[in-house]
């Protein structure tokens, strides 16, 4: 039963007169410059945008096949079972890449920049282990995706992804290959010329994206964080009604790079008031959550008044000791969400 069955239930209602109830939403509003507000544009309408509308981002290495086999081919839809399973694969896999990217920019500007270096390395990588292969000549190398990626993508969290990736890319550079793997020779390509001027253009998009974000200063000059701080400053501030305790307050991010962004914004002015959780969750970390958030906790503590955390503790922790959960981003997932504010009701 939930809350609002015991409510409304005669046997019960009597007795459950005191709990809690979650307020509605609100929503905090930031503005962007005019410049911002243009890059920002820019990026989910034409670097990410959806190729058949003229997105730039070209993703070749995540979806060879289309280079492989002839396009008319693919276009009259004359593919055979097993290619045609390969072909949406891959398709779902460029697809998933890069609105990756877009969920990264819609989190924070540090998140975004993070990877976007990340997919500029793995990219130069890839660039480099074909020409290897190729001993020089890019048009006679090899490419090799790992299949199990394909299966990955609906398994992983979406930091996970990156992190696979990037390891991923350093093994086969080392001669290290998957045991599920594809080889490409790319000789045998239909479309070699396109398969390797579509992996340099998304080098060349990644480097002008860079440009943008440092000639911008966005991660420093970012409306998003100072829009959180101006609210937090007012929460913090506000007193308790009477017989009530103080609440923290519990700021989540889907991304390790968002938390890890937002940590020193927020240490600068909360110094050691702050518990962030970012990453692994040692013994000594469960402990001060459990004694600062947890209000049936044997032993309590008054160390922090913020938690900032990844939504590796939006489950199987109870932090009833705030009052305020703050989404700096919103999961496309809305069980996410429900299971956040869970933590405190």
């Amino acid at each position: 039963r939930n809350r609002l069955d015991l409510r409304n239930n005669p046997h019960y209602k009597d007795e459950v007169k005191n709990l809690s109830k979650v307020a509605d939403p609100r929503e905090w509003f930031f503005e962007l410059t005019k410049e911002q507000s243009l890059f920002y544009d820019k990026v989910i309408e034409q670097y990410f945008g959806d190729p058949d509308e003229g997105g730039q981002f070209k993703g070749a290495i995540y979806r060879p096949f289309e280079y492989e086999v002839e396009r008319e081919k693919i276009a009259s839809e004359k593919l055979s079972e097993k290619d045609n399973r390969q072909f949406i694969q891959q398709r779902n896999l460029y697809d998933f890449m890069r609105r990756l990217l877009v969920k990264r920019f819609e989190s924070s500007f540090g998140s975004f920049e993070q990877s976007i270096r990340n997919f500029k390395r793995i990219t130069e990588k890839i660039l480099e282990f074909i020409k290897k292969t190729g001993k020089g000549d890019y048009y006679n190398g090899q490419y090799i995706l790992d299949r199990a990626l394909l299966e990955k993508i609906y398994v992983f969290d979406l930091d996970e992804i990156e992190k696979y990736l990037t390891e991923y890319t350093e093994k086969i550079n080392n001669g290290e290959y998957p045991k599920n793997h594809k080889r490409y020779e790319i000789s045998k390509f239909n479309d070699k010329e396109g398969f390797i001027d579509d992996i340099n253009s998304d080098l060349r998009m990644f480097n002008d994206i860079l440009v943008q974000l440092s000639t911008l200063d966005l991660v420093k000059n970012d409306p998003k964080t100072d829009c959180l701080l101006n609210n937090i400053k007012k929460e913090v501030q506000q007193k308790p009604a009477k017989g009530e305790p103080k609440r923290n307050i519990i700021v989540f991010s889907e991304y390790l790079d968002t938390v890890k962004y937002l940590e020193p914004i927020l240490r600068k002015h909360y110094g050691e008031r702050i518990l962030v959780v970012a990453g692994d969750l040692p013994a000594h970390k469960i402990s001060q959550i459990n004694k600062n958030f947890d209000a049936a906790y044997p032993e309590q503590n008054y160390d922090f008044d913020i938690l900032l955390s990844s939504d590796k503790i939006s489950e199987g922790f109870n932090l009833n000791r705030a009052g305020l959960v703050i989404n700096y981003d919103i999961p496309w997932n809305p069980v996410r969400v429900i299971q956040r504010v869970g933590r405190i009701n």
